[in-house]
């Protein structure tokens, strides 16, 4: 028999063993209060991280938000030019007649693929004026002009 690396057996007495084994039994008892005593996060360490949280969320939402308004707004640009452009073809295909304030949507479904969808992602008002002779312009109620 073995205990603690050392064999028992008849050189070993009696109380070598009671003293290995209650030693052992220390060492057991010992780990276990180890073990109990290990605390959590302090409610002041927790605190912390919650504030630290906080302020990492308040720097990334504005930031966020304004590269949101600015991806809306250069939609918008976009897509004013991409109708302007085709008025443009459909000027050099009509003699030089550019579409009417009235009628440009229609005038250009065959230009613009999709041309209704088109349109300010912010949802703005877009003011369109054009004549036979002068190319469109256009402008948005909620984004800065071309």
């Amino acid at each position: 028999m073995w205990v603690q690396g050392r064999e028992v057996g008849a050189r070993t007495s009696r109380c070598d063993v009671k003293l290995s084994i209650s030693l052992r039994g220390k060492e057991v008892k010992q780990l276990a209060k180890r073990i109990h005593r290990q605390e959590g996060f302090t409610l002041i360490e927790l605190m912390i991280v919650i504030l630290i949280i906080g302020i990492l969320v308040g720097i990334a939402v504005p930031v966020f938000l304004a590269a949101r308004g600015s991806a809306e707004e250069k939609t918008c640009m976009s897509n004013r030019r991409t109708i302007k452009s085709s008025s443009n073809i459909y000027a050099a295909s009509n003699d030089g007649d550019y579409p009417g304030t009235a009628s440009w949507r229609t005038d250009l479904t065959g230009y613009v693929e999709n041309i209704d969808s088109l349109t300010c992602p912010r949802s703005g008002a877009w003011t369109v004026v054009s004549g036979a002779d002068q190319p469109i312009n256009i402008s948005c109620s909620s984004c800065d002009d071309v």
